[in-house]
């Protein structure tokens, strides 16, 4: 009897050390977690896009792409961001800017994960002569509004920040958009 008491007395201090130390160690990690975009925040970006289907043809084509971000809490950012595809040989032009949410699913460290929704405006425009676009497709001019759904990651390497971003946009182009590059906080 007298060593079963002795053995769960051990055990007990034992488990309660463990949980205070494990406790302390949480508390002092909580203290050194920094977010890595505070509120108030504003973002600069530049970076490629690959879209699969872009402009009125549906080919897939290389953009250039700008965003402006606002951080507006630890949960929630929100962006703008303007890419244009590079379709110069066809006499056809495509560009699409987009109004994002980021809803952070982690914001600490030099690490930062989200999802993002939003709207989509499509625009495309070019010479039907060469092409005969607008008597074998339509008109070549055209607006199309979207849904965009997507997600993205960051990551701090010193004072840069490099991200990537697979996007899906329905109801528009109906593409897949995956831009990379990078971020700068102001």
């Amino acid at each position: 009897m007298n060593k079963l008491f002795t053995t769960v007395v051990i055990l007990a201090f034992s488990l309660t050390f463990l949980i205070a130390i494990n406790e302390k160690s949480m508390a002092q990690d909580l203290e050194e977690i920094n977010l890595f975009t505070n509120p108030g925040d504003i973002t600069v970006a530049a970076g490629l896009t690959r879209g699969t289907s872009t402009g009125f043809l549906g080919n897939a084509e290389l953009g250039l792409t700008g965003q402006l971000l606002y951080t507006v809490n630890e949960d929630i950012r929100a962006g703008l961001d303007f890419t244009y595809y590079l379709i110069g040989e066809r006499q056809l032009s495509a560009n699409e800017l987009n109004f994002n949410i980021h809803m952070f699913v982690r914001n600490r460290n030099n690490l930062t994960l989200y999802g993002l929704s939003g709207i989509n405006i499509s625009n495309t425009s070019g010479s039907d002569e060469i092409w005969r676009v607008q008597r074998e497709l339509g008109n070549p001019d055209t607006r199309r509004y979207g849904l965009n759904l997507g997600a993205g990651l960051e990551v701090r390497l010193g004072n840069i920040v490099l991200y990537g971003e697979p996007k899906l946009t329905l109801l528009g182009w109906n593409q897949l958009a995956i831009t990379g590059g990078f971020r700068y906080i102001l």
